[in-house]
């Protein structure tokens, strides 16, 4: 036991290390700018946790935006069906339905003034 004692006393006398004052006034600046590191670090996770959750919602908003924007691109296909002229509405057989129309109402008044000539 005398031993252990005698091993405890010596190695804890040797290892035990001083520092002079320039050193203390050095480490203490050290852990002072690491205490400063750290709580800017923390301030600046917070800030980054912040902006991720804003993107997530804006990410979200996005994806809500392009759904609709799709359903209007349906709609719209749909709406342009509905619209869309089948082929007796065409303007080309309007002119052309007016076009023998005025012909054949011309022929029909000219052959009227030729029967009434010859009465």
């Amino acid at each position: 036991m005398r031993k252990l004692l005698i091993l405890l006393f010596v190695t804890i006398g040797f290892s035990q290390t001083t520092f002079t004052d320039e050193e203390i006034i050095n480490l203490e600046n050290d852990f002072i700018y690491l205490e400063n590191m750290v709580d800017s670090l923390a301030f600046e996770d917070s800030l980054k946790t912040i902006l991720v959750s804003t993107l997530e919602e804006e990410l979200e908003l996005t994806n809500q935006e392009l759904k609709l924007t799709n359903e209007q691109l349906a709609l719209t296909e749909d709406k342009v069906k509905l619209v869309k002229p089948s082929w007796w509405e065409n303007k080309w057989l309007y002119f052309g339905y007016g076009s023998a129309l005025g012909v054949s109402v011309t022929l029909l008044i000219n052959q009227i003034s030729d029967a009434i000539n010859i009465f």
